[in-house]
């Protein structure tokens, strides 16, 4: 059942989806503070391994130092380069590729070519500077912010998907991202709410699913969205056959939804595991990074093997054949927003997006009887370049 039995308020007004003055809240408030999901454990599951990543402009490096995977602002300390361009690779040290001051996995110097020409050294300033790591079954996520946020309300919601199997448990089916000319909430939205895939997703998801067998919860870090399967009798009879010859606890007609505020979802279909992020480029444009994982069977053979080799691939492939479909209606829904007159109202189906619209409000300090009226004004700000 629902938790709502009524419709609901649109908290923020269409003009927010645009505001350059709201977005720089947004990333202040909710995003600099916060967990971000840049990489994939398997991308750093051995010693030496490392990937670069842009995070709010900020360049990282993530690299595994004998099993321990720590993160580093991508600049060496000496004379202000990138440590490394390259997006991933594998080396014994972190050494700069200028001039091949290496560093130790605390960010200390290890070593310094012709070190007698800088004596004496200051002291201090030659330390990398780290950032927060916490990995969680397949996931990598690293925080900007000096005193990060806790991440128990957000990571005990996602729980379910991430400690259900171990991270060597997953094999990476594929990888991509997209960019998209809409406002970073507009994906979000789309991806927590159901009532849009009978018109949207007449083949590839067929149906939204009754009341009385949706579950929703609602965290003040994240919500949960639990449901029979969505897809079409061909997949299921497909899924019962493939199934119990990787994992026979998983079940063919049950679809999990994970959302961790602000921006990553966690999505369980079976032997599928559906990591997406999205990430605020401007006020109007976004970019989205997409994984998707095939689970290996605890004891592997050779039918095991391609059995989820070729089910991860097919997965993949719907997963980007629904995306698909969403994407081409977000430069429609933004510019729907740029030109709205309407409050706009959300159905208790839709009630997730409520709770996403909520925590926005709350984390950029809109008071609750008065969203509207604060949504307005920050609008006029914008329009007065404020």
């Amino acid at each position: 059942m629902f938790l709502h039995q009524t419709n609901l308020p649109h908290v923020l007004g269409p003009e927010l989806y645009s505001c350059p003055k709201q977005y720089e809240q947004e990333l202040a408030r909710l995003f600099r503070p916060g967990w971000h999901a840049v990489a994939g454990y398997e991308e750093l599951a051995r010693d030496g391994d490392f990937v670069t990543r842009e995070l709010f402009g900020v360049p990282l490096l993530l690299r595994n130092f004998g099993g321990e995977v720590h993160a580093f602002l991508n600049v060496c300390t000496h004379r202000h380069c990138l440590l490394t361009h390259e997006l991933r690779g594998n080396r014994p040290k972190l050494a700069c590729q200028y001039h091949g001051w290496e560093f130790c996995e605390d960010g200390s110097t290890a070593k310094i070519p012709d070190a007698r020409s800088f004596r004496p050294m200051p002291g201090g300033p030659e330390r990398l500077r780290k950032f927060a790591v916490h990995v969680r079954g397949p996931l990598v996520l690293v925080s900007l912010a000096e005193n990060p946020l806790p991440l128990t309300e957000l990571m005990q919601p996602l729980a379910e998907a991430c400690d259900e199997y171990p991270a060597e448990r997953w094999r990476l089916a594929d990888a991509w991202d997209y960019s998209f000319s809409t406002n970073w909430k507009i994906p979000v939205e789309n991806t927590i709410e159901s009532y849009h895939v009978p018109l949207v997703h007449p083949k590839s998801l067929v149906n939204y699913g009754a009341e009385e067998d949706i579950t929703h919860e609602i965290h003040p870090m994240a919500a949960v969205m639990r449901t029979p399967t969505v897809t079409p009798a061909w997949y299921r009879r497909m899924s019962q056959w493939v199934l119990p010859r990787l994992d026979p606890a998983c079940t063919v007609d049950h679809y999990r939804l994970f959302h961790g505020f602000p921006n990553l979802f966690l999505i369980r279909i079976d032997a599928m595991l559906q990591v997406m992020v999205v990430f605020p480029v401007s006020p109007t444009t976004c970019r989205m990074t997409v994984r998707v994982y095939g689970l290996r069977a605890a004891r592997e053979t050779w039918l095991s093997r391609w059995l989820t080799w070729g089910w991860g691939n097919l997965k993949a492939r719907i997963v980007r054949w629904v995306l698909s479909e969403d994407a081409r209606l977000y430069p429609d829904m933004q510019r729907g927003m740029e030109n709205s007159p309407f409050a706009g109202t959300i159905s208790s189906r839709e009630e997730l997006v409520f709770a996403f619209q909520d925590y926005v409000r709350r984390g950029c300090g809109m008071p609750t009887e008065d969203a509207k009226a604060t949504s307005c004004a920050v609008a006029r700000d914008c329009l007065r370049g404020e």
